[in-house]
Parts: C-alpha cells; sequence; structure tokens
C-alpha cells in the first residue's frame, strides 16, 4: 500500500472508533431520518383528519329570519351562538372565544348585502372559514337565481364566457417540484454532518493534541497527508450520503412495492417518479463530487484554525453558506434551472434533483453542474494544500 493509502485506512479507523462518527454517518440518516419524516406525516395527517371532522364555534350577529342562518343553524360543523352587537363578536375572537364570526349588516332581497367575517388566520388546517365561505356563496347562488327568476332572465345570459381551466401538471412533476428540493435539502445536510465532525476532529482536533506536527515531521509529503486526510473525511460524507439516500428509498421502495394497491393514485405515481432508478442514479452521482468539495473545503479551514472551538464556529458558518442556496428551492417551488445556475453548488443540485424526478432533465446543464462541481473540488484540494505546506498555518495557535 501506498503511503496516502495507509494514511486513508488509519484516519478512518481513528474516526469510526468514535460512536459519534457512527451515529451521524449511520444511524440518524438510516433510522433516525426516515422515523422522524414518518412521525411528522402521521402527526399532520392525523392534525387534518381531526379537523375534517371538528365542529367550529361560530359567532353571529344580524337578521335570523333567512335561509343563510337556518343553514348555518343546522350546520353539523358549527355550534353557533348568536351576539347583540359587532363589537362583541369581534373581541370573542380576539378572545378566542369562537373559531369564526359572521355580521350580517341587513338584509334586502333586491339590493346588495353587506356581510362581516372575522377570524384568525392562523391556524393552517382549520376549514372554519372555508365552510363558511361555501354556505355564503350557497345562499349567494340562490339569491341571484331568485332575482333573475322575478326578472325572467336566463342565468347564462349573465355569463358569457364558460372557462373551462385544464391542469396538465402531471404527479411526477409535483412530486419534483414539492419533494425534490426536500431531499436535496436533506442530503446537503446529511453531507454537511458527516463531513464536519471529521474535518474538525483531523484537522484542527490534532493540532490541539500536537499529532499534526508529529505527521508533518516524517516522511510522508504533503499532498499525501492531504489525499489521506481528504478522503477519509470524503468517505465519511459519502456513507453519510449511501446512508441517507438508502434510509429515504428503501422505505419508498417497500411502499412501492407492497402496499401500492392501498395508495391513492397520485400519492402511488409520487413514489413511483421519486424511487426511479434514473433518478436516484443521478442525485447520487451529483452527491459525490459534491461530498469531495465540501469535504476538502472543510478539512481546508479545520486546518487554518487555531482549535476545535474555532474551527466549528466557522465550519458553522460555512454550513449556511451551502444551506442558503439549496433552501431557495424550497420556499419557491417554480424555479428552473439555466447556466448560471448550474453553476451554483447545492442550488444546481436541488434543482437537478426536481427535474430528475420529474423527469425533464436537461443533460447539458446536468453534466455543466457535475464538472464544474469537480473544477470546485479540485480548487478546494489546492487551497488544503497550501495550508499544509505553510508552516504559518500548521503552527499557528
Amino acid at each position: 500500500m501506498n503511503k496516502w493509502q495507509i494514511l486513508i485506512v488509519k484516519e478512518i479507523r481513528h474516526l469510526f472508533r468514535d460512536t459519534k462518527t457512527i451515529v451521524q454517518t449511520v444511524v440518524v440518516p438510516t433510522f433516525i431520518t426516515p422515523l422522524l419524516i414518518g412521525a411528522i406525516v402521521w402527526y399532520l395527517g392525523s392534525v387534518a383528519q381531526e379537523e375534517s371532522e371538528k365542529i367550529y364555534d361560530l359567532g353571529y350577529r344580524g337578521d335570523t329570519i333567512n335561509e343563510l342562518y337556518q343553514e348555518l343553524a343546522n350546520s353539523e360543523r358549527f355550534n353557533l351562538s348568536e351576539y347583540d352587537d359587532e363589537t362583541a363578536l369581534s373581541e370573542a375572537i380576539t378572545n378566542d372565544e369562537i373559531d369564526i364570526g359572521l355580521s350580517i349588516i341587513a338584509l334586502d332581497n333586491f339590493g346588495q348585502n353587506q356581510l362581516n367575517i372575522y377570524f384568525k388566520d392562523l391556524d393552517t388546517f382549520s376549514q372554519a372559514k372555508s365552510l363558511l365561505s361555501d354556505a355564503i356563496d350557497d345562499y349567494e347562488e340562490n339569491l341571484i337565481d331568485e332575482r333573475l327568476n322575478s326578472l325572467n332572465i336566463d342565468k347564462e345570459y349573465l355569463k358569457p364566457l364558460l372557462v373551462n381551466e385544464n391542469d396538465l401538471t402531471t404527479d411526477k412533476e409535483v412530486a419534483g417540484t414539492i419533494i425534490g428540493a426536500l431531499i436535496a435539502f436533506l442530503f446537503i445536510a446529511y453531507i454537511l454532518q458527516g463531513s464536519m465532525y471529521p474535518a474538525i476532529e483531523l484537522g484542527a482536533g490534532e493540532k490541539e493534541r500536537g499529532t499534526m506536527e508529529t505527521l508533518i515531521s516524517t516522511n510522508i509529503s504533503s499532498l499525501e497527508i492531504i489525499i489521506g486526510k481528504m478522503f477519509a473525511i470524503t468517505g465519511s460524507a459519502v456513507i453519510t450520503a449511501i446512508f441517507s439516500t438508502l434510509g429515504f428509498i428503501v422505505p419508498l421502495i417497500i411502499v412501492y412495492l407492497y402496499l401500492g394497491d392501498n395508495l391513492p393514485d397520485t400519492f402511488f405515481n409520487i413514489v413511483a417518479a421519486i424511487v426511479n432508478p434514473v433518478a436516484i442514479l443521478g442525485i447520487f452521482a451529483l452527491l459525490v463530487p459534491l461530498s469531495i468539495f465540501m469535504g476538502a473545503l472543510m478539512l481546508a479551514i479545520s486546518v487554518y484554525s487555531k482549535s476545535p472551538k474555532e474551527a466549528g464556529l466557522l465550519l458553522g458558518n460555512v454550513m449556511i453558506i451551502f444551506f442558503a442556496p439549496a433552501y431557495l428551492p424550497l420556499i419557491n417551488p417554480g424555479l428552473e434551472i439555466d447556466l448560471i445556475g448550474a453553476l451554483i453548488p447545492c442550488y444546481s443540485l436541488a434543482l437537478h434533483t426536481n427535474a430528475l424526478i420529474s423527469e425533464n432533465i436537461n443533460w447539458y446543464l446536468y453534466l455543466i453542474t457535475f464538472g464544474s462541481t469537480i473544477l470546485y473540488s479540485l480548487i478546494a484540494i489546492y487551497i488544503t494544500y497550501i495550508m499544509f505546506d505553510d508552516e504559518r498555518v500548521i503552527f499557528r495557535s
């Protein structure tokens, strides 16, 4: 074995002797995260189910001799309470005594009626406003029909245009737009998590323990030291990426193969798009050079740092720089990749993940991202080499 190969084996053994490394690279991405995602999905589903059966407290102020009041009073989803004035009704909403309030200023079958709805738009799952709005819309339709009938006017006369909306978005495109960016964001988090601790341990950690000077004083060249340490860190990151991929994909494959018949068609198509072999391999192919880039850059920063504490502070800021571009597609799902975007690490990974799952990948831009990430990795390796070759950095304390 060459010296750098021996050094890689030595560093990997050193890292994986620590239980913390095993937990970060294997246990968390393989077991904890799928369980956490499953728990979140179950909780959101249970909340949505609870809201679909919940009876809301409705405050009502105004005329009670009308069809709208009768419909609300007889509704199984509303517990109606009457209020004498509008101020008391709004205060009841403010004090969370009721869920929603309706105030009718006046009702005139041949005039324009004013209705005020009071609510707090805090509960994302609450159906109170939509239920009340549906009841008001039905009442309005009845009023319009009555007025038109009294004037002997056909309702279609007032609607000269019939607009039919046809949404041609496929389930694969929905999966790519909504879920693809989230998958990429999680993978980036796992890679950073798998790189950060080894980088601190093999850089600033060895400087603090005084073993870095011993290593440099041997007949191993700076380049061999860099290769050994960098591949140990990158190996940890790639292992994290592999297990995070398995932890995310294997449960979906099980669902796809054994529980597919019990799933709604839309959800089944979304799962099928995610477990597409081309998408999985395409995502993983981008993760490998990205892992090398992150590992080399983090090692350079760790070697520059005076202590593990300083390295942790600096690398924490670097993590924000990596996270920010990957977060953009999450808050703006409609983003599409272009030539400039293909050159931005993490941002390009998120958008290519969207495209791979949606099956509308631009392979030209994909290859640009792949090649540019390799270039960034080489630059990061060169920076690390400069750090190791400068005694002022190595002996900086």
